[in-house]
């Protein structure tokens, strides 16, 4: 009997996946690369809600793998992270070519550059922490084809 429930979760698993990937073909897919958990948590809740499909990576280098993978259609970056930064992610997108075909967003809390600097990298736009949820959507929404 209880062999059979799992066959059964299974199989309404692979359906609704199925089903969610069909959903998913006209959304929007937003990259958060983030090293703040919880803040990575509450943007995912956030944007899925708001109706996009959300991309999660906490540091640059799962950022670059899934921007490869899965082409997003915007990114949101921290700056401040360890291991690949978010400048060195900007970085690494100029050197494979990707920078300027999709737009990015950097938010971050520790902007001691002046943001005319971060948009000559290659950022579409910038939001310091913190940031007002609505007004990211917008932006989201403005910046993305």
């Amino acid at each position: 009997m209880e062999g059979r429930g799992r066959g059964m979760n299974q199989v309404q698993n692979q359906s609704n996946s199925g089903t969610k990937r069909i959903a998913d073909i006209d959304r929007k897919r937003i990259l958060v690369i983030d090293d703040d958990l919880p803040l990575r948590g509450m943007l995912a809740a956030a944007l899925r809600q708001a109706g996009f499909q959300v991309l999660l990576a906490g540091d640059g280098d799962e950022g670059h793998r899934a921007l490869t993978i899965h082409r997003p259609d915007v990114i949101l970056l921290d700056l401040a992270m360890p291991g690949m930064n978010g400048w060195d992610f900007l970085q690494r997108l100029k050197e494979t070519g990707f920078l300027g075909t999709l737009p990015i967003i950097v938010l971050s809390a520790h902007l001691h550059v002046e943001p005319q600097a971060i948009l000559k990298l290659g950022a579409s736009a910038i939001l310091p922490k913190p940031f007002n949820l609505t007004e990211l959507i917008d932006l989201i929404e403005h910046l993305s084809p």
